[in-house]
């Protein structure tokens, strides 16, 4: 159950906590709010909504192979979410891998929560002996390969055959 809160570049304050089996209504209004190309750049194809599969594999995680975290603010007393982090191993352990993904509703794109979350993955990762995170960006996605450079984080990239980018980010 992790909860925290960081503060936006603007001054608000962004609550970030575990993503929950009871999330999925609150995930599927927040897709069904995204422009169809963050969207796009999420799934590399069109999707209006997610499936209830979709909806089970991406709130009933386990928080060690797959952790999930979602950011909100408060505006007007009510809690609106802005953003999804998340990594999946399939073997937390000693020189594991994971790869990231993220997702910022545009109103809420350039405030830094996609830089927040990848800090507070790193975190939850280095203790679960995870050494690498690996994304996979869309060349045109330059927001996403933006927050990976400026991380901090020891990065390479390389363009696979399907010409999409795969970012490794060293954690040691």
């Amino acid at each position: 159950n992790y909860a925290t809160s960081d503060i936006l570049r603007d001054g608000r304050t962004l609550h970030i906590r575990s993503i929950r089996a009871d999330d999925k209504q609150l995930l599927q209004e927040s897709w069904q709010a995204l422009s169809k190309q963050s969207q796009y750049f999420r799934f590399f194809t069109p999707k209006d909504e997610l499936t209830e599969g979709d909806l089970v594999y991406f709130t009933e995680i386990d928080l060690v192979n797959h952790v999930g975290l979602g950011a909100s603010i408060f505006s007007d007393d009510a809690e609106v979410p802005v953003g999804v982090g998340r990594y999946i191993s399939s073997d937390v352990g000693s020189n594991a891998s994971a790869e990231i993904a993220f997702v910022v509703g545009e109103r809420y794109q350039g405030l830094g929560i996609a830089t927040i979350l990848l800090r507070h993955l790193v975190l939850i990762a280095r203790a679960q002996a995870i050494t690498e995170f690996t994304a996979l960006v869309l060349p045109e996605n330059t927001r996403m390969q933006s927050v990976l450079r400026k991380s901090g984080l020891p990065m390479k990239q390389d363009i696979n055959s399907a010409g999409v980018l795969e970012i490794t980010l060293s954690l040691t």
